[in-house]
């Protein structure tokens, strides 16, 4: 089983960051930056990085280029900030074996290296539309030739570099449901990542709610409001106290508002 990194990045002109996510094989970066070209960098000697340059901008624009010149059997969605631990390759080429139908396995990033911080299940699960919105995207792989002939791709109007800029991972796991891909969960930690703060000002929560509402819309389409409701609910006390439950709603229909009006232009 041949497993490749797909990384995006903007701005680089030395790629030596890479040898600092202490990834255990090759890798694919996107580089968006102001000219084009494609180069590579060797990480070690024994693990390569084959770089694209492109002038392009958003991460999913960048993640759909990845998707497109990626060869490896089973992809790794990276970020340029993670660092990988001892041992991860070995975890998924075992999940991938244990579960052969799998299409997508989604396995855990902590926040502490010391510990577990996102243990949510501590067995093989199936995900399903209503569990998917908390898996992020540096615990995401997949099987390459089954996004290939599903034509899954990011959507380019959220996610970083746009209006809504988070939430494209999600959505591009909603649309493999729907397109009949199977997605598990596999509780091993392959990562670590630097933990999100509270929202304490209100104008950072509008603008998260704002974003959540554009994604909450391209995961779940008529079943919306449920889940935003239940999200509201559950993230209140933790991430945005400063909103009321009521203004929180308004937010993030209101994002589901822009996002309509941005895809019919």
């Amino acid at each position: 089983m041949r497993i490749e990194h797909i990384i995006s990045t903007m701005r680089r002109s030395d790629f030596s960051f890479l040898k600092k996510l202490k990834m255990e094989t090759d890798c694919l970066v996107v580089n968006q930056k102001t000219d084009e070209g494609n180069s590579s960098y060797n990480i070690s000697d024994t693990i390569t990085a084959r770089i694209i340059n492109t002038s392009e901008s958003g991460l999913s624009r960048s993640r759909n280029k990845l998707l497109e010149n990626a060869t490896g059997e089973v992809c790794i969605i990276g970020d340029d900030d993670v660092e990988y631990l001892p041992g991860y390759i070995g975890f998924i080429e075992i999940a991938y074996k244990e579960i052969p139908d799998a299409d997508i396995i989604v396995f855990r990033f902590t926040h502490e290296k010391e510990r577990e911080t996102r243990a949510r299940y501590f067995k093989i699960k199936r995900l399903r539309m209503w569990n998917i919105s908390k898996a992020a995207s540096v615990e995401i792989t997949f099987k390459r030739k089954s996004i290939q002939d599903a034509g899954i791709s990011f959507n380019n109007n959220i996610g970083l570099g746009t209006a809504f800029p988070s939430g494209e991972e999600n959505a591009f796991l909603a649309d493999a449901l729907r397109a009949g891909l199977r997605i598990y969960h596999y509780p091993k930690t392959i990562c670590y990542a630097v933990e999100e703060h509270t929202l304490r000002d209100s104008d950072q929560a509008k603008s998260y709610l704002i974003t959540k509402g554009a994604a909450f819309h391209c995961i779940y389409k008529r079943m919306f409001l449920p889940y935003a409701m239940a999200f509201i609910l559950l993230k209140k006390r933790s991430l945005f106290k400063s909103v009321s439950i009521c203004n929180a709603l308004k937010f993030m229909i209101k994002g589901k508002r822009e996002y309509l009006k941005l895809s019919e232009v």
